[in-house]
């Protein structure tokens, strides 16, 4: 059991670099997270009101009604925002925190 530190080591240094890559990786979350709670209440907000605080949707369609349905995505989390043809916010569809 002379070499006991080539399986000890190792492993603790993978679990060091996982805590270290999910908090970095988090990070992007974190800020788009609180961007949008820094926002408060999004439903009657416009479009323009919403991306002057959190940057661009990045993806955007609309639906069969009309409706336009705007998503910002990180790793770690994902909103999903409805908008009137006069680009009006109708609230959260969908909102995802890993």
């Amino acid at each position: 059991m002379e070499y006991w530190y080539l399986y000890v080591l190792p492993l603790i240094g993978g679990l060091i670099l996982y805590a270290i890559i999910k908090v970095v990786v988090r990070i992007p979350a974190a800020s788009l997270n609180a961007k949008f709670i820094k926002l408060g209440v999004l439903k009657g907000k416009t479009l323009a009101e919403i991306t002057a605080v959190v940057g661009q949707p990045n993806a955007v369609s609309v639906n069969a009604e009309g409706i336009t349905v705007r998503q910002w995505i990180a790793p770690g989390y994902h909103i999903v925002l409805l908008f009137d043809e006069n680009d009006i916010c109708l609230g959260v569809n969908s909102e995802t925190k890993v």
